[in-house]
């Protein structure tokens, strides 16, 4: 090779090996749409949205900023035993879960949950003073 008489064993390309069409660069990496793999998805979480979802319209706001108070039964109910304001939530969301299983699962899961927390911490010696549960 240092005298440059071995042959090359790369081919040479001309115009007459060139490709009949011109691709100008970078026009090969542009997406390719596929109909039947688009998706539908929420702009703000990325979640995959039903074929069936509407977006909802663009509405000023019904009630007060105190509205909740004309609720009165809710009110109480949510200050008090929060845990059966969460089971008649779901049970109006998804009819196939009763509210009593989902007020046990909250009454276990959230205020078990913040007791067995402060049980801890008195457990140990804690002082509820200087230490954030």
């Amino acid at each position: 090779m240092a005298d440059g008489t071995e042959q090359s064993r790369y081919v040479k390309l001309t115009k007459a090996h060139d490709a009949p069409l011109e691709i100008t660069p970078g026009e090969l990496n542009q997406p390719v749409h596929v109909p039947q793999l688009e998706i539908r998805r929420c702009h703000e979480c990325g979640q995959t949205l039903p074929e069936s979802y509407e977006p909802p319209a663009n509405e000023d706001w019904s009630t007060g900023i105190f509205a909740c108070t004309e609720d009165t039964e809710s009110c109480w109910n949510g200050l008090f035993c929060p845990c059966v304001l969460f089971g008649r939530n779901v049970e109006s969301l998804r009819e196939d879960i009763p509210w009593t299983q989902a007020c046990i699962c909250h009454a276990i899961c959230v205020e078990g949950g913040i007791a067995l927390a402060a049980a801890t911490a008195i457990f140990h010696g804690i002082d509820p003073k200087m230490a954030f549960l």
